[in-house]
């Protein structure tokens, strides 16, 4: 399974990349399992993730295809 993974915001900078390609072979992934697999429980701060533009929860389960963005806290004035 092929999934596109964005960085926005902060985290793109902490991480220098706005993007990248990865490869699961498990069976009915979860947005949790990508933010683990990609070692960001390691920052100290919150981060948010959307699937295919839409806000969603760790729980949410992906498919080949689909276009997962993680986010930090937004602020701003």
């Amino acid at each position: 399974m092929k999934i596109k993974v964005i960085y926005l915001a902060r985290l793109s900078e902490d991480l220098d990349k706005k993007e990248e390609y990865i490869e699961l072979a498990k069976n009915n992934p979860t947005i949790e399992d990508i933010f683990l697999v990609l070692g960001l429980n390691k920052l100290d701060y919150k981060i948010y993730s959307a699937k295919n533009y839409s806000h969603v929860k760790f729980e949410e389960q992906i498919k080949d295809g689909d276009e997962i963005a993680f986010f930090p806290t937004i602020t701003g004035g």
